[in-house]
């Protein structure tokens, strides 16, 4: 039973994840950090923001495919 849960997650996530992908594609925008070119993180030892290391902060979708 346990098995089939898990299967059932895995499987969700990446049916989501290849969808959030094509929808990225389809705008020109990176997935990871949504075409903004930078992330927004929390945490007392940096700043809010850094930029995106998979399209080195253009937010460019052809930037992130190159960089994957």
């Amino acid at each position: 039973m346990q098995v089939k849960i898990v299967k059932f997650f895995t499987d969700w996530y990446h049916a989501y994840k290849e969808k959030h992908i094509a929808k990225m594609k389809e705008q020109g925008k990176c997935p990871v950090c949504r075409g903004h070119g930078f992330s927004t993180i929390t945490s007392p030892y940096t700043g809010n923001t850094i930029d995106c290391h998979l399209c080195n902060g253009t937010g460019l979708y052809a930037e992130w495919e190159k960089n994957k």
